[in-house]
């Protein structure tokens, strides 16, 4: 997972562009905090972790894993409901919000210098299990929760999302200052994005820097139901690459 704010601001950032050259104007109010919204819907999971685990983010939070919020194919149904409302002309330029904003803004950058990446071929009705994708991780792969979190906030996916998020504020600040408008989605988003970079700005606790209790790859790459879910060609593999880690 990147941060709540860099997942919004990306998503946000693709749609202003491609509802630009769609509609040659600016995004309504309501459509940006939708946009925001669908860019950290994925995440929505950790709610029901934190309940859950009493608000520990331990390294046990591995919801990319468990969770099929974070299962690409979870999604496909938002995927045929945009293109049906492509060819009947039914306000297309809206409801390409929710893929734009979980696939692009959400998904893609969290195979990007996470702890483990997503499972783009994860089934979410079946069992078996796919393969991880979890690009420019080097620094992070392995660690998860607060662990994880220190480390990304050392990388320059981390400050890329920071001024993602910055240039997502300018932006709708534009809308309201050159157009004068006044929204309350927009002043809305403006104060969640605003928090959320100011948050994501605190140094984390000195012992999440150190090694985790339970190991730097105390995820997937161990877990027998992940191994035994899946193919028998990846779980060859997946048996090779990890063995030195994998107690039988």
């Amino acid at each position: 997972m990147a941060r709540m704010e860099h997942h919004s601001s990306y998503a946000f950032l693709l749609y202003f562009f491609v509802y630009l050259i769609w509609k040659g104007t600016i995004i309504p109010g309501w459509a940006v905090f939708l946009i925001l919204f669908f860019g950290l819907f994925p995440d929505l999971d950790t709610i029901y972790w934190v309940i859950k685990k009493r608000g520990k983010m331990n390294t046990e939070f591995q919801h990319h894993l468990y969770f099929w919020t974070h299962w690409p194919l979870s999604y496909v149904p938002l995927i045929f409901v945009f293109v049906i409302s492509v060819l009947f002309s039914f306000y297309p330029e809206y409801f390409i919000i929710p893929v734009i904003g979980i696939f692009f803004g959400h998904l893609l950058f969290d195979s990007i210098a996470t702890g483990d990446g997503v499972m783009w071929g994860k089934i979410p009705w079946k069992k078996r299990y796919g393969r991880y994708i979890n690009m420019f991780s080097r620094k992070t792969d392995g660690y998860h929760g607060r662990y994880w979190e220190a480390r990304y906030r050392k990388t320059f996916i981390f400050k890329l999302g920071h001024l993602a998020a910055i240039t997502s504020v300018i932006i709708i600040l534009y809308f309201q200052i050159i157009f004068v408008i006044i929204d309350a989605f927009y002043i809305i988003s403006i104060v969640y994005l605003l928090i959320a970079i100011i948050l994501g700005l605190r140094k984390a606790p000195d012992e999440f820097y150190k090694e985790p209790p339970e190991g730097r790859y105390a995820d997937y790459r161990k877990n027998p139901a992940y191994i035994n879910g899946l193919s028998e060609k990846n779980r060859k593999k997946h048996l090779k690459k990890y063995s030195h880690m994998i107690v039988e």
